[in-house]
């Protein structure tokens, strides 16, 4: 009996230098289903690593897996991304202890480089940085599942956010991210949520809500759901025209207040279905605009249901309040087009 282990793995010592030149020509790739965006904001944290560089500290190995020439980042894009940025001039030093240094007349003294931009800092400090070598483990082609065991085994633990352990262990990876980069996302999510995949996580839930009989949208219920859920050429087709509707109804809404509903998680997400059956039924852009605008204009609450709105409270995304807020939807929906139709009559 011999167990079948997968892909080959390797170690190398790569420069500062060297790693940021391989970003450059793009011989290095971060830029994969698995990983999220640059989500390193804070300035100590990122400083903390600089100075780790110039003390020729321990710091965890980087992690990728070879296809070709490209070695395509499965760990250690935060890091890198840094350093990128602090060699750019992107960002000043901050909460960093003072170090100890030998001057040119051979004596000791202490030199403080917070509020010292790369080009701002002495050359030893500049070489000391650039020089640093990290180790490098990789593995020569690696299939996406392996690319995404690796992954949530570095990261399991650590403060990743639900939308992006989702999107580690989703089955359909490749059309949950074709969906993701809708300009509906785009225009709708800040770009910390961009970085942090929620865009991911709002394909999901909206596949969710038209297809799963006792949907949820708790994240311990939609993990589970997109590392199973196989997502077709036809659902990415269906979910592309309600994207587009819902977008385009967005740009028509003159109501700023109103306008700013339909781009809230949970009302995007809960007009999904009825956005959907708009479309079977043939109505047009404008038609549910005005739809849209006639159930989402209350005045302290977001509709004209109380009960959609107490269903939009504490617990949205449990299954009984979005059975609920789908209900109002639809009741109204139905009322709405049914008295249209009578007034055209």
């Amino acid at each position: 009996m011999k167990i079948i282990k997968g892909a080959d793995r390797a170690r190398v010592e790569w420069t500062a230098r060297k790693l940021v030149e391989m970003v450059k020509e793009g011989s290095v790739n971060f830029d994969i289903d698995i990983q999220r965006g640059y989500v390193w904001k804070d300035n100590d944290k990122r400083s903390a690593l600089i100075r780790s560089l110039i003390l020729d500290r321990h710091i965890p190995p980087l992690y990728f897996n070879k296809i070709g020439e490209v070695y395509e980042g499965e760990d250690g894009k935060q890091r890198t991304l840094t350093i990128i940025k602090f060699l750019n001039d992107g960002f000043e030093l901050s909460g960093l202890d003072v170090f100890t240094v030998i001057n040119d007349e051979g004596e000791t003294e202490e030199f403080d480089i917070n509020g010292y931009n790369f080009s701002d800092l002495p050359e030893c400090f500049q070489n000391a940085i650039k020089e640093y070598s990290f180790t490098i483990c990789y593995t020569d082609n690696a299939d996406q599942e392996e690319q995404a065991d690796t992954f949530y085994n570095l990261n399991n633990g650590q403060s990743l956010n639900a939308a992006t352990m989702n999107r580690v262990k989703a089955k359909s990876k490749k059309q949950i991210g074709i969906l993701a980069k809708h300009k509906l996302f785009m225009e709708a999510l800040s770009q910390t949520a961009l970085d942090g995949h929620v865009n991911d996580d709002m394909v999901a839930k909206a596949h969710a809500i038209l297809n799963a009989e006792e949907v949820s949208t708790d994240a311990k219920w939609i993990r589970p759901y997109m590392r199973k859920v196989n997502i077709t050429n036809q659902d990415v087709t269906l979910l592309n025209k309600v994207f587009d509707r819902i977008y385009n109804v967005h740009s028509m809404i003159e109501d700023a207040k109103i306008a700013k509903r339909i781009y809230a998680r949970t009302h995007m997400i809960s007009i999904i279905p009825i956005i959907a059956e708009s479309i079977d039924d043939g109505y047009s852009d404008r038609q549910m605009m005005e739809w849209f605008v006639n159930f989402f204009c209350g005045k302290k609450s977001p509709t004209i249901s109380k009960t959609y709105n107490d269903a939009a409270g504490r617990g949205t995304g449990k299954n009984s309040a979005i059975k609920t807020r789908l209900s109002e939807i639809k009741k109204n929906y139905n009322l709405h087009f049914t008295n249209m139709k009578r007034l055209a009559g």
